[in-house]
């Protein structure tokens, strides 16, 4: 039986540009997709992923 703890991560993807990015934190996820938004105006998706 695997032990290994399972953690989250955030997959961060640009629809409009070539930004993609994995995450731990769902904050850090976050952050970057407000300020990736707020500078280029480009539509961002950040998703959980196990």
């Amino acid at each position: 039986m695997d032990t290994t703890p399972r953690t989250e991560r955030y997959h961060l993807v640009c629809r409009e540009c070539p930004l993609e990015r994995l995450y731990d934190v769902a904050t850090d996820a976050d952050a970057l997709s407000r300020d990736h938004v707020a500078a280029t105006g480009h539509r961002v998706v950040v998703d959980r992923i196990a």
